[in-house]
């Protein structure tokens, strides 16, 4: 029998034991040498878990294993995967805990040792330009791990509702999104769903909200989470192997930190579905703070502002998610939205 090295029975040990941590609930951040390990608890367990959403939200659910194999048997640039592979989920997700802090929404490791100061700040910059008064019309009820922050007598936020308010209140600020009669919305990479809850929730004008992501796990969680939370019929999760019945007709298309986590060739290839609908707007929230850019298998990063220019689309608005530099400075959070639309055509 073949003998393994110490160093790789270190290595599969430290991946094991990532994994195994993270299924429940837990973040190792650190494992030294003699086995020590430094333990984050990556979920916010003061709401229990809704009765029967444990046994639901499993890594062999036969709905989840089922998504798997059909995303695994396309021959689309979508479903290939440059982050979102297995061993990254495996070790930065708990299933039934998917709201807490993890490869869907950073909360601690985003905001640092400070998080709750960070997060009052935030918020405040935030309602400042809630002119649609979302902070009344959408709320939090910490479930599935969120974590929660309370501020006197303000009902609690999230990092998921503040985010949710402040891509809402942009985009009404710069296209009227909640004066459009019958709103058709397309989120590419919709995660659980997060947006697709808030936006059905707060616009009554909304239409059509279509989910569509090329990871198997996230169409799966985003069909729990729609469901559980009884959203209206407007509301579709489309698998991917189904991305012909998308609607032939949007009025914007939507990408929150997702582009960024795929290849330059998944990229376009949405972009592409995005260009034949002749959707007129279509915001783009990357996790770089400077650029467009993609992450390749080899860890290199592609720009691809010019791609989307090149299917017709011209940049309307870039802007940090916060408006106040010294804001930013202090959360340490630079993220920006970058607003395209499509150039009419003369004659």
């Amino acid at each position: 029998m073949p003998q393994i090295s110490p160093t790789l029975a270190r290595a599969w040990f430290r991946r094991h034991a990532k994994s195994s941590a993270a299924r429940a609930g837990f973040m190792i951040t650190r494992i030294d040498e003699d086995g020590r390990r430094a333990v984050a608890v990556s979920h916010n367990d003061a709401v229990s878990l809704p009765a029967g959403s444990e046994a639901a939200l499993r890594h062999d659910s036969p709905r989840l294993v089922e998504l798997q194999a059909t995303y695994d048997g396309l021959d689309v640039a979508a479903a290939v995967h440059t982050q979102w592979q297995n061993s990254f989920l495996n070790k930065n997700l708990s299933l039934a805990w998917f709201r807490g802090d993890n490869a869907y929404v950073w909360q601690f490791r985003q905001f640092g040792q400070a998080v709750r100061i960070r997060m009052y700040l935030a918020m405040l910059d935030i309602q400042e330009r809630d002119s649609l008064g979302l902070f009344d019309k959408v709320s939090e009820d910490g479930l599935f791990g969120a974590f929660t922050f309370e501020f006197g007598d303000r009902p609690s936020v999230s990092r998921d509702l503040l985010d949710s308010i402040n891509e809402i209140n942009y985009l009404n600020d710069q296209m009227g999104l909640a004066s459009i009669k019958g709103l058709r919305v397309l989120d590419i990479g919709a995660g659980y769903g997060r947006l697709a809850h808030r936006m059905s929730t707060a616009l009554p004008n909304l239409e059509a909200y279509d989910c569509i992501d090329g990871v198997a796990t996230s169409t799966f969680l985003c069909e729990y989470y729609t469901g559980f939370r009884e959203l209206p019929s407007s509301v579709r999760v489309v698998p991917l192997d189904q991305h012909q019945k998308l609607n032939e007709r949007y009025d914007v298309a939507v990408n929150i930190h997702s582009f960024s986590e795929c290849s330059h060739e998944a990229i376009l290839w949405w972009l592409d579905r995005i260009a034949e609908r002749d959707i007129e707007w279509l915001l783009i929230v990357p996790n770089t703070p400077d650029e467009l850019r993609s992450t390749e298998r080899d860890g290199t990063m592609k720009p691809f502002r010019q791609d989307v220019l090149d299917r017709g689309y011209e940049l309307v608005d870039d802007r940090p998610i916060h408006q106040s530099d010294e804001l930013r400075e202090l959360i340490d959070l630079h993220d920006r939205f970058y607003l395209f639309r499509k150039v009419k055509q003369s004659g």
